[in-house]
């Protein structure tokens, strides 16, 4: 009668089996997920809060004192111009914290750098395919909340700002955040050129296909 084989792993390749699915089973894939899911009741109110900010924003503007426009389009003014409310751009994912203090140093639109704490990174899924965009913070200023998250996307220089758009993030208590391309705003140079000198997104954080949601250029035709 034939005896079944036996033998035994090296105790090396039984430990590194060990960890691997020890980390496959913790959850160390990084999650993408797809479109926030709403019910009419969270849809109505997510309309309702985008509509008031782009209101209180349109008034914020319009004030002599404080507005980012130029004096010349000040008396003009009637409001910035926007895409309409795009639901599907919404997405709830967490932040993947990065392992350590990372200066990234991004460049200004007249051509000089600035440091930036590159934070963490999200990742979600849009058109069959998962998109990752790293998210910064200021330096020396750790324990802030204030994070920030610069894009280019394939509207850019034809519906939108050439140079790119922004959005700034917040993190909930369960360490997701809302990313909604709907809340994307121009940089203050789009307003006055002369004025301001922005910072441009890195290279990374380009989206490849159009990002219909948020503001769209000022001076644009639209």
């Amino acid at each position: 009668m034939l005896r079944p084989l036996s033998f035994r792993l090296p105790s090396v390749v039984v430990l590194i089996l060990i960890v691997a699915v020890g980390l496959t089973g913790c959850g160390s894939k990084e999650e993408a997920p797809g479109p926030l899911e709403m019910d009419q009741v969270e849809f109505e109110r997510w309309e309702i809060a985008l509509v008031e900010m782009r209101i209180e924003k349109n008034e914020d503007f319009a004030r002599p004192d404080g507005s980012p426009l130029a004096e010349a389009d000040l008396p003009g003014f009637e409001g910035l111009n926007y895409y309409f409310p795009k639901p599907e751009l919404r997405f709830k994912t967490p932040l993947v914290a990065a392992a350590g203090a990372d200066t990234a140093y991004l460049t200004k639109r007249r051509g000089e750098t600035v440091p930036y704490l590159r934070r963490g990174r999200v990742a979600f899924s849009f058109g069959g395919d998962v998109h990752r965009l790293d998210v910064f913070g200021p330096v020396g200023n750790e324990g802030e909340d204030y994070l920030w998250l610069p894009f280019f996307d394939s509207t850019n220089g034809k519906e939108t700002y050439p140079m790119g758009r922004y959005l700034d993030v917040t993190v909930d208590d369960e360490g997701l955040v809302d990313l909604d391309f709907n809340y994307a705003y121009n940089p203050l140079c789009d307003y006055n050129a002369d004025r301001y000198n922005c910072t441009l997104p890195p290279d990374g954080n380009k989206l490849p296909f159009a990002v219909e949601a948020g503001e769209k250029s000022f001076h644009g035709e639209h």
